[in-house]
């Protein structure tokens, strides 16, 4: 097996059978060439990506970001490199596997195409890449990423809901007493906002909005707001031509401007959650998710996956835990 690594919206093009390879696959959309590009274009970290051939015929797909840490840009001599630092295989802007096999690799095979992409970032990226960690890996998929010096660790684990009622009534009833009072009142009081149009699986968002949105979010949940570097708009509006994306968002009536939203991803298994953005008012992050089970309910969806983090208030929504891990592989 032979492994072709490329950045996307780099100089180079990317490998013939890329796009038809990940559609196959039924991947969420993230993984298209298009979108890959306008996550690099706003990622203070390199963004590559690798198409594992065998034969001639792709068996293999893999992204991930050299996960360097940039020296603090006000001190920064111009033209000095980084500092060297792990690559970290995930989907950006995701809690995704950044790994696509094709269906009929088994174990070995998998493991074969693991290490095959491995060398090519070992020998693409020389002394800037001090390893690779696979990132949001569950435990089906150890066999073949683990292995003598390479090291396995537990994570913060994935929480999935799956679909189990027939409502939104039979939803409310299947909770404690307490969260269900709550939490059907707040849906109650959200839909009926005078100022508020609630929207469920709309295709498309004002994209400066939402970058705005996304970055004040994320500059809540760091240490260091001032180094978190916006979605670009672009990176929005190619979501919004895309198949397979949709948002749950609340926007503000008189304006029309978003408030809170979303972004939804078809996926084998049924929904992926992940950039996310609101206000901060109005219990409206709370919301989105009963927005995203209503949902659910009605169309028949099987499973959402909400992500790390929150652990205990997303089981509170009804969802479990799964177990993720990461495996490092030192050069």
């Amino acid at each position: 097996m032979r492994a072709e690594l490329f950045t996307p919206g780099g100089d180079g093009p990317v490998p013939e059978g890329w796009d038809a390879f990940v559609r196959d696959r039924r991947a969420c959309v993230l993984w298209e060439a298009g979108l890959l590009e306008a996550a690099a274009w706003g990622s203070l970290r390199p963004v590559f990506a690798g198409l594992v051939r065998e034969a001639g015929e792709p068996v293999a797909a893999f992204c991930g970001r050299l996960g360097v840490r940039p020296l603090a840009l006000r001190f920064r001599p111009p033209g000095r490199a980084a500092v060297p630092g792990w690559f970290q295989v995930h989907v950006p802007n995701s809690f995704s596997p950044g790994r696509l096999y094709a269906p009929g690799l088994d174990t070995a095979g998998r493991r074969a195409a693991t290490r095959a992409f491995e060398r090519e970032v070992r020998r693409r990226l020389g002394t800037r890449c001090l390893g690779i960690v696979h990132l949001d890996a569950d435990s089906s998929e150890l066999p073949y990423l683990g292995g003598p010096l390479r090291w396995a660790r537990a994570t913060a684990p994935n929480t999935v809901l799956h679909n189990r009622w027939e409502s939104m009534d039979a939803y409310f009833a299947d909770l404690p007493r307490s969260r269900r009072r709550r939490l059907s009142a707040l849906h109650r009081r959200v839909g009926g906002d005078p100022e508020l149009v609630v929207e469920s699986a709309v295709p498309v968002i004002d994209p400066v909005h939402a970058s705005r949105l996304d970055q004040l979010t994320r500059m809540k949940h760091t240490g260091r707001p001032s180094r978190v570097v916006p979605l670009l708009p672009a990176y929005f509006e190619r979501l919004n031509r895309s198949p397979g994306a949709s948002y749950f968002a609340h926007r503000d009536r008189s304006s029309g401007r978003p408030v809170s939203f979303d972004l939804v991803l078809d996926a084998p298994g049924g929904w992926l959650t992940t950039v996310t953005g609101s206000d901060g008012g109005r219990d409206l992050y709370l919301d989105l998710y009963l927005r995203e089970i209503d949902r659910l309910i009605a169309t028949g969806v099987p499973a959402v996956e909400l992500g790390p983090g929150m652990r205990r208030l997303k089981e509170s929504f009804g969802a479990t835990a799964v177990p993720r891990h990461a495996v490092a592989v030192p050069f």
